[in-house]
């Protein structure tokens, strides 16, 4: 399986998912940017927010997107 790695320096934050995977809010990973990242089922998936509104889209609201995605 294929990979982006990212240095657990720029990982803030780690949440548990429903379905059990680990999912990592990563800061500053490019300039500008913030990204919660998760695998399932062989796929990883991640979720992109400007860092200009990440006061009002949270990675609280990034997992319960994750969540409620039906794979």
């Amino acid at each position: 399986m294929h990979q982006i790695r990212f240095s657990d320096k720029y990982v803030s934050k780690t949440f548990k998912l429903d379905n059990g995977s680990v999912a990592k809010y990563i800061e500053k990973p490019f300039k500008g940017f913030n990204l919660l990242v998760f695998e399932r089922d062989d796929w990883e998936y991640m979720f992109g927010i400007d860092k200009k509104v990440s006061d009002k889209v949270t990675p609280e609201i990034l997992v319960q997107i994750a969540n409620s995605i039906d794979f």
